[in-house]
């Protein structure tokens, strides 16, 4: 169960700090006027494309595989956390 909960707080707070970064990437691409895409090999995950009158900003599925990578580097940190205090969740004595 601990490493349930690991692994879902770790997802979700990085997914969120992934969006926000993401966010900030497109709202730079557009305001400088420039098409922008990035992605983890082949999975985008953000892309902004212009064109002639506007500009049409994708969040793709690169954003759901950094929430699923920071679930799991946040399970192994907490076990790391918990064989350095002894084995013990408690943190009691």
């Amino acid at each position: 169960m601990r490493n349930l909960k690991a692994f879902a707080l770790g997802s979700i707070a990085f997914g969120v700090l992934a969006y926000a970064g993401a966010a900030a990437l497109a709202v730079g691409a557009q305001a400088a006027g420039r098409s922008l895409v990035v992605g983890l090999g082949p999975l985008v995950v953000v892309s902004v494309e212009r064109e002639t009158s506007a500009a049409v900003t994708t969040f793709g599925p690169g954003l759901l595989a950094l929430a699923i990578f920071g679930g799991c580097v946040n399970v192994a940190a907490a076990r790391l956390l918990q064989r350095r205090a002894g084995g013990r969740g408690d943190g009691v004595g």
